[in-house]
């Protein structure tokens, strides 16, 4: 098959060059843009089924005037003097900061006065047309002259007062980032406005629309600058192997058509529907494509340079090298395919996403290897090996996977060689004594991996930088409100013989608000509102009050109470019969929302609230949790079981696959293992390396971090085992079963090493945006396929290979994979003719 593919694209490279370029311009034009068919959010991806999704449902069935979608909050404080806000303070958050507010809001309804106003000609009518064409998303402006809220967004301290923008849209629709940026524009540029801000008033932004916006302009900013400096150091990395500049751009170009024409098809599949996009998938894509891809033209160009140096023509080694490295690469991107397709199997559906797109996108940088580069290496002729010449002559060993001869020399003229001679030489002496101690050095981080397995960060503000926008406003509303301010945790209760506006109602919630305020200190709760408490737990009551009152002030206040009462019951049928029987309680924690310690408490209010339940309404009830907690929770839980499902999908899949390669159960299941305890250390590293770079303020790893690095190190550490096993079966043909070990380490030593450096390479790019969980993420990959190139490749296999062919497991070792080589006694360690 992949003799007559060489034949093939040697015949007839110029056909492939251009269909490639066509199919590069073609599917380029015709994909959308990438921003249309992407989904932002996180919590949007959590299976459908999920309490806190099912919550939200019946929240905005039942309030559908209160909208559950998200805000930008506007911290107004005066921090220094002990008067805290002032009356004047109050008045400019009223008659300054809301009507400029409300025109954003409404841009219409201040077109003409902006006509008058402004004196740029054309620039104004084009801005006014802007404005038609992107109305605003703000639905609601609240401040504290609210009459259902307005009392709870002054700080008890009194010093800070926030202002309540609610918006029509997700937290992380890319649509709030307009609206964030005209905030922010008209805070921190409008110089009129700036003007009637108070002296020692400070204005700062949060709300978790603020949030996303950060969060989608670092992800941006890391995807362009990850795609940079990948392409920069896969450039360096390969001029460096090479020292070629033509034959360098080869598996570049390669790569870059590769890529783009992936993302353009999935573009194309995720407009008609077929698949998923979440918001950062590409850089995932890009940098799997970058890494993998290199990978398998370096292996191609290395065995069409050995082709050469047997004095092949120049297309007669190009056909060669098809033939015999075809299979190989194929092998290694199934592997690479099959392991992280698996994620296709996981309930949340970003993991669903990556599986597809990653596997579906190898697939494309597979193909442009085995047609495209070797049509590309025909377009050069014998100037891609420029300035190296021919008469140079370095030895040549048999086989599908040996280094070229730029490699060798390469090697020769530095550390390499020898490097790997050293390596091997000790491998013979003490196999045992290597194996035991390359062990004990790892092992302690393998153990700090599963003692921290759990200590994971699901924030969304410890992802950001300290210097973004809504990380110094969450601050800010944070030394003024409880943590947990941020994110109330609302609890639903649903009961369709319970008329919450009557007195059984009411007493019901207020039973439970009374067993729950006695645990008040246990459970981390800062406050409770409900229709008993609607100004939480240190308010007078109103209706007290209102006793007191007279003539057309008590009116007043009697229908402000009835107000306040129907924005915590539900006045919305659930049938054409049914109405208020569905409540809702707002717990403010005293933790943040979004910290791991929030969902602690959460669990610890389940089981406070069950046991509290009133008996009228433990009956037909149903209880939903909802907010940023909540939904966390959820997460946390899906992930959880995700993680466990794919581990043992990758595994057995990427074991399978061994077998049938290798033929060899034992020792394939010996490689799973060595790459798993490669994945542990990593993940042990990890942890360490960014606990200690800040220990303060280390929450955790990225939860997204073990699942894709479990899944991406495992699918591409066994690559790297396939060709140094494949190696070796050839080698011990003719060297037997100890020297062809040996003799497939020194002979695949330097290709493997230089393709570990490069996919290091690559995934190190991650490291060069903003969001930490990308950081860690590079951090974790980089490192993981470094180990598992200098030290698992290298030590870990052959160590245990050498020990099991010299028979130290006894009997044993037939059953470990030694059958056909194990002699009836075992051989002392200095018995190999190499040691000296």
């Amino acid at each position: 098959m992949f003799r007559v593919l060489g034949n093939t694209v040697v015949r007839y490279w110029q056909i492939f060059l251009v269909c490639w370029v066509l199919a590069l311009i073609g599917i380029s034009y015709a994909a959308p843009e990438w921003s249309s068919v992407v989904q932002n959010g996180e919590f949007a991806f959590l299976p459908g089924d999920s309490p806190s999704l099912q919550g939200e449902k019946l929240f905005k069935r039942a309030f559908p005037d209160d909208l559950l979608a998200s805000s930008i909050v506007i911290v107004v404080r005066r921090e220094h003097g002990d008067q805290g806000l002032m009356p004047k303070d109050l008045k400019f958050i009223e008659e300054k900061l809301k009507p400029k507010l409300e025109e954003i809001a409404h841009p219409e309804e201040y077109q003409d006065k902006t006509q008058s106003d402004q004196k740029e000609g054309q620039a104004t009518k084009e801005e006014t047309s802007d404005q038609k064409q992107n109305p605003s998303n703000i639905s609601r402006i609240r401040t504290y002259t609210d009459k259902t809220i307005g009392d709870l967004l002054q700080s008890e301290d009194n010093k800070a007062s926030l202002v309540i923008v609610e918006l029509s849209t997700e937290f992380l629709d890319q649509s709030n980032g307009k609206t964030v940026e005209s905030i922010e524009n008209l805070i921190q540029h409008d110089d009129e406005f700036k003007k009637s801000i108070e002296p020692g008033l400070d204005i700062a932004l949060s709300g978790i629309a603020t949030v996303g916006r950060d969060m989608i302009r670092a992800a941006n900013q890391s995807a362009e600058a990850t795609e940079l400096w990948t392409v920069l150091l896969v450039i360096l990395l390969l001029i460096i192997i090479y020292r070629a500049p033509i034959l360098a751009l080869i598996p570049l170009f390669t790569v870059f058509v590769s890529v783009k024409i992936a993302l353009s098809v999935l573009a194309i599949l995720g407009d008609w529907g077929i698949v998923g996009l979440f918001s950062g998938i590409e850089v995932y894509v890009t940098v799997i494509l970058y890494g993998a891809g290199v990978d398998y033209c370096l292996f191609l160009i290395a065995r069409h340079r050995e082709e050469l140096d047997k004095e092949c023509t120049f297309k007669e080694a190009i056909s060669n090298s098809i033939a015999t490295v075809g299979s190989a690469l194929a092998a290694s991107a199934g592997t690479t395919m099959c392991g992280i397709g698996m994620m296709v199997f996981a309930e949340f559906g970003k993991f669903q996403q990556a599986g597809v797109a990653m596997a579906l996108s190898l697939s494309f940088v597979l193909l442009a290897s085995l047609t495209l580069s070797p049509a590309l290496l025909c377009l050069a002729g014998r100037l891609a090996y420029w300035p190296q010449t021919f008469s140079e002559r370095v030895a040549i060993s048999a086989g599908w996977l040996t280094p070229s001869s730029v490699m060798a020399r390469l090697m020769q003229r530095n550390w390499t060689g020898s490097i790997w001679d050293s390596v091997s030489l000790a491998l013979l002496k003490s196999p045992g004594k290597i194996w035991l101690s390359t062990f004990l050095v790892l092992f302690p981080f393998a153990l700090i991996s599963l003692a921290c397995y759990g200590n994971l960060s699901y924030g969304l503000l410890s992802e950001l930088p300290s210097e973004d926008p809504s990380v110094i406003g969450t601050k800010a509303v944070q030394g003024h409100y409880p943590a947990g301010a941020t994110g109330p945790l609302t609890l639903l209760f649903k009961n369709p013989q319970i008329n919450f506006s009557d007195a059984e109602g009411r007493a019901a919630i207020e039973g439970l608000t009374d067993d729950l305020l006695k645990q008040k200190d246990e459970l981390g709760i800062a406050d409770i509102r409900n229709m008993t408490k609607p100004f939480g737990i240190g308010a007078a009551d109103e209706m007290e009050k209102a006793k007191d009152l007279r003539g057309l002030a008590k009116i007043r206040a009697i229908s402000r109470i009835k107000l306040i009462k129907n924005y915590y019951v539900s006045s919305e049928p659930d049938d054409e019969e049914n109405q208020n029987h569905v409540t809702r309680m707002d717990l403010i924690l005293e933790k943040d929302p979004f910290s791991h310690d929030s969902m602690k408490q959460l669990e610890r209010v389940k089981k406070a609230v069950k046991k509290s339940l009133p008996p009228e309404l433990q009956d037909n009830s149903e209880l939903f949790y909802i907010g940023a907690t909540a939904s966390i929770s959820d997460l946390k839980n899906v992930t959880d079981q995700d993680q466990a499902r794919i581990d043992i999908l990758v595994l057995g899949s990427v074991f399978i696959i061994l077998v049938i390669l290798l033929r060899r159960p034992a020792i394939s299941a010996y490689l799973i293992v060595s790459v798993f305890f490669s994945y542990l250390v990593t993940l042990g590293i990890t942890f360490a390396v960014f606990w200690a770079l800040d220990p303060h303020n280390f929450t955790g790893l990225d939860w997204k971090v073990p699942m894709f690095l479990f899944t991406i190190l495992i699918a591409v550490g066994e690559d790297y085992n396939i060709y140094l096993i494949t190696r070796i079966d050839e080698e011990q043909k003719t060297k037997g079963p100890v020297d062809g070990v040996i003799s497939a380490l020194k002979n695949t030593g330097g290709i493997i090493s230089s393709c570990g450096i490069i996919m290091a390479g690559t995934f190190s790019s991650l490291m060069a945006g903003t969001l930490v969980g990308m950081q860690q993420l590079g951090f974790a990959l980089a490192f993981g396929v470094l180990l598992d190139t200098f030290i698992i490749r290298p030590i870990i296999v052959p160590a245990y290979l050498i020990m099991l062919y010299r028979g130290y497991f006894g009997s044993w070792g037939k059953y470990l994979g030694a059958a056909q080589f194990l002699e009836t006694k075992p051989k002392p360690e200095l018995d190999s003719p190499h040691v000296k």
